[in-house]
């Protein structure tokens, strides 16, 4: 009897000994990098099975908010952070590092049945400006022009908003997606619609445009020819420590770029 209760109270500290070297990181961002960060937790939990993850994808203001106000370890961004932003971070004791873990592409995306296959960026600020309004008028069927943007909290919408619509207004009644996931099933379903995912979000349910005459690829991202191309980050309060950067060493490691690749991203490494 006595053994038996020594047996069970060692067993019960050996558990709380496990509970307390548990480590948890919490990741909280965008919803473009959500996908390969999913991936590079369960590869790292395979070889790390005491680290736990809590991640949250509601998109990259809500990840540098995360970083800011210290309730987050990793923040998922789509885009750099704003001078205001680094500024708050400041502010609060915080100095804001950057990881640029992938490359991306920002993709304009039709319905296959849609015979446009090229855009320039001039002709897509137009559109959402409702300046250009019918298919016809840059190539196809007659049909008015559905318009399909992001969230304004998104960092995807932050590359757009800056890149192609050169920080102007895009018209009142487009409407909003919550999500790359969310903008390519819309697109699938609507044939007069078009709307803007990153590169590994594209699947043949719908058709991605060139955009000023050169293909979104893991080439032309690399290179830079590609005029909507941009960085995925993830950025801690200060330079990490402990299990957070073992982390983060591991997506920049050949093993983590290798993940990134799969996603449909481009490595940086």
């Amino acid at each position: 009897m006595k053994k038996s209760l020594i047996a069970l109270v060692a067993l019960a500290i050996l558990s709380i000994s496990v509970v307390a070297n548990a480590a948890d990181i919490r990741v909280k961002g965008s919803t473009t990098v959500d996908p390969a960060m999913k991936k590079l937790v369960a590869a790292y939990q395979a070889a790390h099975p005491g680290v736990n993850f809590s991640i949250s994808a509601t998109g990259s203001g809500d990840g540098a908010k995360a970083v800011i106000n210290k309730t987050a370890d990793i923040g998922m961004m789509s885009r750099d952070m704003k001078p205001a932003e680094i500024k708050k971070c400041k502010a609060n004791g915080i100095e804001p590092v950057q990881f640029i873990i992938a490359l991306d592409c920002l993709v304009p995306i039709v319905n296959p049945s849609n015979p446009v296959s090229a855009i320039t960026t001039a002709q897509l600020k137009d559109m959402y400006q409702d300046k250009i309004r019918n298919w016809s008028e840059v190539g196809g069927e007659k049909g008015m022009i559905a318009l399909f943007s992001r969230e304004t909290n998104s960092g995807t919408y932050e590359v757009w908003h800056k890149k192609v619509m050169k920080k102007e207004d895009e018209f009142d009644l487009v409407s909003r997606m919550p999500s790359n996931a969310a903008m390519a099933a819309k697109i699938s379903g609507n044939k007069k619609g078009i709307g803007y995912v990153g590169l590994g979000f594209l699947n043949p349910k719908i058709k991605a445009l060139t955009v000023n005459g050169v293909v979104a690829s893991v080439a032309t991202g690399k290179d830079g020819s590609y005029p909507l191309s941009r960085g995925l980050n993830l950025y801690t309060g200060g330079q990490p420590t402990g299990e957070t950067k073992t982390f983060i060493d591991f997506v920049m490691s050949p093993a983590g770029q290798k993940i990134i690749a799969e996603v449909g991203f481009v490595p940086v490494k």
